[in-house]
């Protein structure tokens, strides 16, 4: 497994590093809080990230951030902090798995299993949300669509969504598709 890590103390990182290189794991780099996070990311495709920080600062939590929004990886983070709103910003902010230290290598691969884990029970997760929204809104679409169709045509529901159905088949695209379109022509048409 490859791993980014992210140091934020003196020294820690090559500690870390050298745990992580015993352990098996293939460290595709290590680096700062002040280096551009998610361009490394970008160019060395680490299959998780470890990120040690005495306590998450705005800038850190914003490149994890940009991180979880443009290229999502699993982040595990270990930190001293014990404020309960910066725990709940760096969970906000993409980091799947927050341990206050690292205490032996003993730890490294559970505490990566398991923000591995829970990183893809998230996507997962926010997948069947972005899919639920998209449905609803598609079919709210369709309900809008079909009011177009009984005004304009004298039908009545069931009729709209047949000849909606039938047109959108005939043309070879998705019912929400011809809806959209048909809401489309009717604010043009007005």
């Amino acid at each position: 497994m490859k791993i980014m890590l992210v140091s934020c103390s003196p020294n820690g990182g090559e500690t870390l590093e050298s745990l992580l290189t015993q352990e098996g794991y293939q460290v595709a780099g290590s680096f700062s809080e002040d280096d551009d996070l998610l361009r490394e990311t970008e160019a060395c495709r680490p299959d998780a990230i470890i990120i040690e920080t005495p306590g998450p600062s705005r800038g850190l939590l914003a490149k994890i951030n940009e991180i979880k929004e443009n290229m999502p990886r699993p982040v595990a983070m270990f930190s001293e902090c014990r404020e309960t709103e910066k725990i709940q910003a760096a969970i906000g902010a993409g980091v799947n798995y927050l341990l206050p230290t690292w205490e032996s290598r003993d730890q490294l691969g559970p505490t990566i299993d398991q923000a591995v884990a829970l990183f893809n029970e998230t996507s997962k997760l926010r997948k069947e949300r972005d899919r639920a929204t998209t449905a609803l809104a598609e079919r709210k679409s369709v309900d809008r669509a079909k009011g177009i169709i009984m005004k304009q045509r004298g039908l009545d529901e069931d009729a709209a969504y047949s000849f909606m159905r039938q047109t959108a088949m005939n043309r070879n695209i998705r019912v929400g598709q011809l809806a959209t379109s048909i809401i489309e022509a009717e604010k043009l048409l007005g």
